[in-house]
């Protein structure tokens, strides 16, 4: 029988910290499902990362929640959209 060793790292957020996480995923998994419509919505002709990132701008203004996520991580499901489609 192998043995199997590992390590768990455990985070023990106080309620401030709980809550920022949370809200940050909230608001990944909404900027997701409208990157998504987003995508599905626009001809293929248009589907550039520059529109793309034009898109998840305007979102960001218009959307106060989408506030919660940090602009850099809003960029990632952009760049895993067009790694899919390529």
């Amino acid at each position: 029988m192998k043995r199997q060793r590992g390590h768990k790292a455990r985070l023990y957020l106080t309620p401030s910290q709980l809550t920022a996480a949370e809200d940050q995923g909230h608001a990944a998994r909404v900027m997701w499902n409208c990157l998504h419509s987003w995508w599905t919505m626009l001809p293929e002709g248009k589907r550039t990362p520059a529109a793309a990132d034009e898109a998840i701008r305007q979102g960001r203004k218009a959307l106060d929640f989408l506030g919660a996520l940090p602009a850099w991580p809003s960029i990632s499901p952009r760049a895993a959209t067009f790694r899919s489609s390529a």
